[in-house]
């Protein structure tokens, strides 16, 4: 019942969306339609010295001391305008001049529109008391009424007041106050004893209260979340915003789940000379959670991340973050980091740049996962780097080089230890013509290893290893364009590359332990790449310990179709392949691939058919394994920004994820079949809805949908999700093995005359797999 449920709900979704195809203007638009706006150009200077303009059936004056109008009735000053059917203006012995009104009128400034029974207005000054007053911002959502209000130049105090950012029409809540300040210059307002209530109903009491009455940010308590998943239970946070200064502010978010504890949360945000950045945290003292062992110890995150320039020619940047345990971004839901990732990064970077060279000091650490193969991250500290390019230093040739001076520790004392010296300069010539271009590289790779073996480790490593590896490569690419009689009005182009990459082989097996040289690791070699792209790299390996042999030409070609009349790409296509001449090695245990076959061939495409669809695709076939290796399509109809449907299929190999995981324990092929919908259907109802099955476990990964409902004084967000959370150990021994985590939540927002955004794209972001834009087609 389930399942069939689950379907028909996202079927429903996304024919309720699709079926919404127009609507009326947006609804900031709407919005500003039912709140007055000031007509006619302000006047600048002092009351006192702008005239006085009157109208009226009659006046009867007394001895110039006083004046009463009746009658139809308009009195006019500066930005000032009164409508009513009678008033006095007398004069004092200091010659102010003040207006007084004992019946129904209307006033109206570029500040406040007011309706009331009484009012008294210095016509000398910026002063008027009004009584039993409805008014109404102008230019700005905000209405209500009060007792009395003095204004009082850039500043109006209400006594028992009522105030709320909803439309005339829309009385959905509003805040009574004993006392109100708003402050016009800086849009915010100050409130005593304020309760807040939804229709009728009071719901919640403060002593004091601050809201915006502008796009400016204020301090004070934002709208509170509340959500309930089977495996946190309840949860309710309520963000505390902190408006230190226009260079600085601060959230802090106390989270309570009912099944854990109590979660803190602060973000400190700051833009200063010294550069600008986020520092945050995550604290909990102590977590109850049934499937986390210690108890007893605390479960924490920190964030920091900061980028500075100063003296024109250095440069700052930190990256850092560390989480308590390995299972933390699997329990919790953090803006700072991704269980998928598997890792958290620790990085600082101190630079100096000129034209032509630039020096940089940097520490690099990570913080991993998964350790099932028993091997722990090396960090670096330090890592000097130098580099100098030159440009046509003898006929067209450029030059650069590359060096790097890095010191390897581990937090296992089996590990070895190593300093490393690398130097790689390289010359560059590229000749071009009307037919083609030609490029002629030589490269030189040397390095220096000075290593220390672990305690106790079996396996002894030479002290010093030096490697000098000589690489020349040559790459031709020519562009061939044509009217195409496919297509009327299209531009064909034809993009061939081919490439020729030799590098002598050179046996590795001395560079770190023994012990990982099957998993083709190194101090800090990382993942293989072997998309179409990569093809044409110099390596197959990230990092520099390990640099394969090579003697292979790669040849690949890329065609678009392009209008004729503006140049618009509607179409690519790209092919490509590496054909081995010999063996591509790293040492003498094992060769990476076959003489008589070839690396994996790789295609890609884009296609935009329509103005509003786009196909994306791409596919590789390893000729090693005999299998196709990855492969993935989606398809995207996105008519404006937020509306958007796409379909894809992402597909990997098992045989390929073990060989880039350098583990065998992942199980079976990922065959993906995914749909996501976020659709605004009209100017108050969005939608978001996706659902991703693995075909190969004939289970699914994630379904959710979401709601947000817009007006424009609130908006309420509602969610459900159902997704795959890790093994309550956080090992994986059965890949049949799976647990799901249910969960609703619900966000309300009140609205303040800003911020009237669909929630499309915000609700787009969440879940496990969250959309991506994956088209680059202009």
């Amino acid at each position: 019942m389930m399942k069939d449920y689950r379907y028909t709900l996202l079927s429903l979704a996304i024919m309720t969306a699709c079926a919404s195809q127009y609507a009326n203007a947006d609804l900031k638009t709407q919005c500003r339609l039912g709140i007055p706006h000031f007509s006619g150009q302000i006047e600048q200077g002092e009351p006192e010295t702008l005239p006085v303009y009157i109208e009226a059936d009659k006046a009867t004056i007394t001895e110039l001391k006083e004046a009463v109008y009746s009658g139809s009735v308009l009195i006019k000053q500066g930005n000032r305008t009164i409508n009513t059917q009678q008033f006095t203006v007398s004069q004092n012995p200091q010659n102010n001049r003040f207006a007084t009104l004992n019946n129904s009128f209307k006033y109206q400034d570029n500040y406040i529109r007011a309706t009331g029974k009484k009012a008294s207005i210095d016509l000398a000054g910026r002063k008027a008391d009004l009584s039993n007053v409805d008014y109404q911002l102008v230019d700005k959502q905000g209405r209500g009424s009060a007792e009395t209000i003095l204004l009082r130049d850039q500043v109006r105090r209400l006594k028992n007041a009522t105030y709320t950012a909803c439309l005339p029409s829309d009385n959905a809540w509003q805040i009574d106050a004993s006392e109100m300040t708003q402050y016009i210059d800086k849009e915010y307002a100050e409130m005593w004893h304020a309760r807040l209530k939804v229709g009728d109903v009071p719901i919640f009491y403060t002593p004091y209260l601050q809201i915006p009455l502008g796009d400016r940010r204020r301090t004070g308590l934002l709208m509170p979340n509340y959500s309930h998943s089977t495996k946190t239970g309840f949860t309710f946070h309520i963000p505390f915003y902190l408006n230190i200064a226009p260079n600085m502010d601060a959230t802090i978010t106390p989270t309570y789940y009912s099944r854990r504890g109590w979660q803190i949360s602060p973000e400190f945000r700051y833009l200063t000379q010294l550069g600008q950045g986020t520092i945050a945290g995550e604290y909990m003292k102590k977590d109850r959670y049934e499937d986390w062992a210690d108890k007893n110890q605390s479960r924490h995150l920190f964030y920091w991340k900061h980028n500075a320039s100063f003296l024109s020619d250095w440069r700052l940047s930190l990256d850092y973050t560390k989480v308590s345990d390995k299972q933390y971004l699997s329990h919790f839901d953090s803006s700072y980091g991704d269980s998928t990732d598997g890792y958290v990064t620790q990085n600082v970077k101190f630079s100096y740049h000129q034209p032509n060279y630039n020096l940089s000091i940097a520490g690099k650490k990570f913080q991993i996962f998964d350790t099932k193969n028993g091997a722990k991250p090396y960090r670096a500290l330090p890592q000097i780097e130098f580099n100098y390019y030159k440009n046509n230093i003898w006929k067209n040739a450029d030059f650069s080089l590359f060096s790097q001076l890095t010191h390897f520790d581990n937090d296992s004392k089996e590990m070895p230890t190593a300093w490393r010296l690398h130097i790689e300069p390289k010359l560059n010539l590229p000749l071009s013509n009307n037919y083609g271009s030609v490029n002629f590289e030589t490269k030189l790779y040397a390095t220096q290893y000075w290593q220390k073996a672990g305690k106790e480790q079996k396996d002894k490593i030479k002290s010093h290893v030096t490697r000098v590896l000589p690489q020349f490569k040559v790459n031709f690419q020519t562009v061939l364009e044509s009217d195409t009689q496919l297509i009327s009005d299209f531009i064909q182009t034809l993009e061939p590359q081919i490439q020729y990459l030799y590098r002598p082989y050179k046996n590795q097996y001395d560079i770190g332990t023994t012990q990982y040289h099957s998993l083709g690791l190194g101090y800090d070699s990382m993942l293989r790449q072997q998309d179409y792209f990569s093809l044409f790299s110099d390596r197959r390996y990230s990092g520099l310990d390990r640099i394969a042999s090579a003697n292979q030409i790669t040849i690949g070609a890329t065609t678009r179709f392009m209008k004729e009349t503006t140049g618009q790409e509607y179409f690519n296509l790209s092919l490509g392949q590496i054909y081995y001449l010999s063996n591509s090695r790293i040492d003498d245990s094992s060769p990476n691939s076959n003489t008589d076959r070839s690396t994996s061939w790789a295609l890609e495409t884009n296609w935009r058919f329509n103005k509003n669809w786009n196909l994306n695709g791409s596919y590789q076939y390893d000729t090693r394994l005999d299998e196709t290796s990855l492969a993935n399509l989606a398809l995207q109809y996105k008519p404006q920004n937020d509306k958007v449907v796409q379909f894809n299929y992402r597909y990997a190999s098992q045989h390929y994820i073990d060989q880039n995981l350098r583990s065998n324990q992942y199980g079976q092929d990922i065959k993906q079949l995914g749909v996501v919908l976020g659709w605004n259907i009209n100017d108050n109802l969005s939608i978001m809805t996706s659902h991703y099955q693995d075909l190969a476990l004939d289970k699914y990964v994630e379904s959710q949908l979401g709601l947000t409902y817009n007006t424009c004084c609130w908006k309420a967000t509602s969610y459900i999700s159902r997704h795959l959370i890790p093994t309550p150990n956080g090992e994986r021994d059965d890949p049949t093995d799976v647990y799901y985590d249910n969960s609703i939540g619900v966000n309300f927002e009140l609205r303040f005359g800003s911020g009237y955004n669909t929630g499309v794209s915000k609700m787009l972001k969440k879940g496990l797999i969250p959309y991506t834009e994956e088209f680059d087609i202009n």
